[in-house]
């Protein structure tokens, strides 16, 4: 209850300070919050497909990625160099549309006056009222990293609407945990606002697009680099074993070498065969002759038969020649060989019709029959031509075939080389390759899972107002300065040293307060100050009436720590109530009835060690005796103890320093066992009434308020019958 007792009392004390101070704040509010300005709020909502996405892999989703993607795109759009291109834009913009009597849906009029008296003439220059595209690049090249640049000023310097800080103000927050990024932007210019947010939407885009692409754009380029160089190498190797191949030409090597090699074989058997056939026909045209003797030299020597044997045998050697290096399909179809064929016939039957010319030679000289010899001896002169003929186009071939051998050893290794130096090569070619699929696919999956960034809800142009919450602020600063009011004293009530009322002088002095006396400052109720004077005096002796002695005088000491502190004036009004209730005081004040700097005064016992009383003053009932300061004289203690009651008066507002605690210390000590009192003096017109009571005069709202201090919260004046 002392708790509550005393935060009602502390409201009362300072509800003036809470009155006026609070008025004063909320009326300078009022006053100033008619020049804030408008604001308009603009909302929209990205979303970014990340925790829904699909993988073209099958790849399972990492919810830390997502929350790493998001913490990405919230840092990306609120990073200087989005935003510095959001201000360039959003520069050009305004100056490319602004108007200056006339707002549109980019800038108001008056912004944009502002805007245009703010910018150089060198940068209104470079406006293209017919192309923003044009002002934006013209802007970009113009803006420099120097503090006299008007565009790397307006966006590094506080700002309204293009500098970083007044963008900074962009809220960027994920809905929960869904998909959705709502972007939040309040400002003065609703045409701006909206501008604003659509600028940095696209340049969000745009930027986390070549940030998240850039890496998987970077590693195609690679590999589409490395697919070039390794299709070059393998056309190049392609190409040489193509040249060399022509070179020496070859077609196909293992087919070549393995038909060279049957065509080997073939010759060496019809080879061998033929040479049997030559020695067949020349041992028998040798036998017939020996037989035939001169008639066959005669018939061999014929000019008709030398000629047909000579055309059989060159006939021979075409067909042959023919028939080696044609293939059956060839041979079979080819009319050359089918007229050599039919020529060599025709030789052949010439020669048999030469033989039946010779019939002058009937017999040999063995006596055998000489027209069958000579028919025996043709054919085998003819099968003589003709094996010789195919001997001579076999062992040409089969030369041709040794030197192509020859020819095709070494190519074989080439061949191999080259065409392991092509398999390298269409390895690599497929390695790369198969890192160009693979970078395709990464893409594909980054695309399918990050590239899902679309405008769902997209900035639209405010028509209205958010209300520039005057009302809030007067609210704010009445109540802020409430609290800071009551703040205020309430760090001062507690580390105030001043006695000023009796809990704290209680709380700094140890003793307990026994009243309090109003003094002489309040001038407020200055016409009323000797009446409440008189009340408190009045209300201080009915408490000293207490100590009162019968058959001797009461003898009461006012002591004080400094001068000045009031005892005298306090004597005077203890005197003129006493004497209205008729009872006989005697003041001994110091320094008149007693001298301080004598030996008596300081080693003294009792008070009459110092103070005769004379005859008229032993008729007294209470002797008040006003003792000097005790911070600067002796006070014997020993003559306090004598006394019935002691008051020690003080200022109510001056300081209480630990210097008083020191010289009060063995004053206390001294008198634990009598009755120590103290006396503020010069109070606070409350805290007098705090003993006693309502005082002069006694209007109807003080009376609340005092009873309201009281927690007298259901009181009322009553008169009981």
């Amino acid at each position: 209850m002392d708790i509550a007792r005393f935060i009602s009392q502390f409201f009362y004390r300072i509800r003036y300070w809470l009155l006026w101070g609070s008025l004063f704040v909320t009326g300078l509010v009022v006053y100033f919050t008619q020049f804030l300005p408008f604001s308009y709020t603009v909302k929209s909502s990205i979303y970014a497909g990340v925790t829904n996405s699909t993988s073209l892999d099958g790849s399972t989703i990492n919810y830390a990625a997502i929350n790493s993607t998001f913490d990405n795109l919230i840092n990306i759009a609120k990073s200087p160099g989005t935003l510095k291109k959001v201000s360039v834009r959003l520069l050009g913009t305004a100056l490319t549309y602004g108007q200056d009597w006339k707002d549109n849906q980019y800038i108001l009029a008056k912004n944009y006056r502002q805007l245009k008296q703010a910018t150089p003439k060198e940068v209104l220059a470079l406006v293209d009222r017919k192309s923003l595209d044009k002002t934006i690049a013209n802007l970009k090249a113009y803006d420099k990293v120097s503090p006299t640049n008007f565009v790397y000023a307006i966006f590094n310097r506080p700002g309204a609407f293009y500098s970083a800080a007044a963008m900074d103000q962009i809220d960027i927050k994920r809905a929960g945990n869904s998909d959705i990024l709502n972007i939040t932007y309040t400002s003065a210019d609703p045409g701006i606002t909206q501008q604003t947010i659509s600028i940095l939407i696209d340049e969000l885009i745009k930027a986390y697009e070549v940030l998240r692409f850039q890496a998987t754009q970077d590693v195609i380029a690679y590999f589409k680099e490395q697919v070039r160089l390794a299709k070059i190498e393998l056309d190049k190797q392609e190409d040489d074993l193509m040249n060399y191949s022509v070179q020496e030409r070859v077609i196909n090597y293992g087919e070549e070498t393995k038909a060279l090699a049957g065509t080997r074989y073939g010759v060496d058997d019809r080879l061998e065969q033929v040479e049997r056939i030559y020695q067949g026909a020349t041992s028998l045209r040798k036998m017939l002759e020996d037989k035939m003797d001169i008639r066959a030299k005669i018939i061999r020597n014929n000019t008709d038969l030398l000629k047909e044997l000579e055309k059989v045998s060159s006939l021979n050697q075409n067909i042959m020649e023919q028939e080696i290096f044609v293939s059956d399909k060839a041979r079979s179809e080819s009319q050359n060989i089918n007229n050599d064929k039919r020529a060599l016939k025709r030789a052949e039957e010439n020669i048999s019709h030469i033989s039946d010319n010779l019939n002058e030679y009937n017999f040999s000289k063995e006596g055998v029959g000489i027209k069958n010899m000579i028919d025996e001896w043709l054919m085998a002169l003819v099968s003589e031509a003709k094996a010789k003929a195919e001997l001579k186009v076999l062992q040409t071939r089969q030369n041709d075939i040794f030197d192509q051998y020859s020819h095709m050893s070494p190519i074989g290794t080439q061949v191999n080389r080259k065409q392991r130096a092509i398999g390298i090569a269409e390895d690599n070619y497929r390695t790369q390759l198969s890192g160009l699929a693979n970078a395709n696919l990464r893409l594909k999956n980054i695309e399918m899972s990050t590239s899902n960034l679309q405008t769902i809800t997209p900035p639209d142009f405010p028509l209205t107002d958010n209300g520039r919450k005057r009302a809030i602020y007067v609210l704010i600063a009445f109540i802020g300065s409430l609290v800071f009011i009551t703040g205020y004293f309430l760090f001062v009530e507690v580390l105030d040293r001043t006695l000023r009322d009796p809990i704290r002088s209680r709380r700094l002095t140890g003793l307990p307060v026994i009243a309090a006396f109003n003094g002489t400052s309040n001038l407020k109720f200055r016409g009323f100050l000797r009446m409440c004077n008189r009340i408190a005096a009045g209300y201080c002796c009915r408490q000293l009436n207490n100590y009162l002695q019968t058959g001797r005088p009461t003898i009461i000491n006012l002591i004080s720590m400094e001068r000045g502190e009031g005892k005298s004036f306090l004597t005077k009004y203890f005197v003129e109530y006493w004497k209205s209730e008729e009872i006989r005081v005697r003041v001994v004040k110091a320094g008149v009835d007693f001298e301080i700097s004598n030996q008596e005064y300081v080693n003294a016992r009792r008070l009459a060690d110092f103070w005769q009383r004379n005859e008229a003053e032993k008729d007294a009932d209470i002797i008040l005796v006003e003792y000097p300061a005790a911070s600067r004289n002796s006070i014997p203690l020993e003559v306090l103890k004598e006394a019935d009651v002691n008051l020690l008066v003080a200022n109510a507002c001056r300081l209480w320093r630990d210097s008083d605690n020191a010289t009060l210390q063995p004053i206390k000590e001294a008198l634990k066992d009598r009755p120590f009192f103290f006396y503020l003096n010069n109070a606070d017109r409350e805290v007098v009434e705090s003993f006693t009571g309502e005082l002069p005069p006694k209007t109807p709202m003080h009376s609340l308020f005092s009873r309201l201090s009281q927690l007298g919260l259901t009181s009322r004046k009553a008169a009981v019958k």
